[in-house]
């Protein structure tokens, strides 16, 4: 017969509980719906794939992980829609651009952005020049675009 915690345990552990759903609830809700399918696909099926696994033969490597969770998706396409979508439209835009450390320690950027790296560390390094008592550092901008045509319902229109 398992011992009953005590209430002040069972209290914290409870409020413990809760605070990580309300921690996942937060992350799932400040996906978009894209993002929010493929953490669904890739999950699921790596759920499965974990259930299916012989476990003496250990654990494989995070990429060989990622790669046969993938590969497993897009065998099974129709339970996985999202990493087998099909877009219009889907281009990614890198920028580089210079941020200078505020008093308060947070940092603003302090250039215009650039898709060439090299461009940009020389304006880090003619910021550095002009402001030697100044922070300066290198941020990236990753911009994913995803065009999805939706057609609209009857109720839609």
């Amino acid at each position: 017969m398992a011992a009953e915690l005590p209430e002040p345990l069972a209290a914290y552990l409870a409020d413990r509980e809760q605070q990580r759903t309300d921690r996942v609830t937060a992350f799932l809700d400040s996906l978009t719906d894209y993002e929010r399918g493929l953490v669904h696909d890739a999950a699921v099926m790596g759920y499965v794939q974990g259930l299916m696994r012989d476990r003496s033969e250990g654990a494989p490597k995070d990429s060989q992980t990622m790669a046969l969770v993938i590969k497993a998706c897009f065998v099974f396409a129709d339970l996985y829609p999202t990493v087998n979508a099909e877009f219009e439209d889907r281009r990614q835009t890198v920028e580089y651009f210079v941020q200078g450390q505020q008093p308060d320690g947070t940092w603003e950027q302090c250039s215009s952005t650039s898709t060439d790296p090299g461009f940009v560390v020389e304006r880090l390094t003619a910021r550095r020049r002009m402001h030697p008592d100044v922070e300066f550092r290198i941020a990236r901008r990753t911009t994913r675009v995803i065009v999805d045509t939706v057609q609209a319902t009857e109720a839609q229109r």
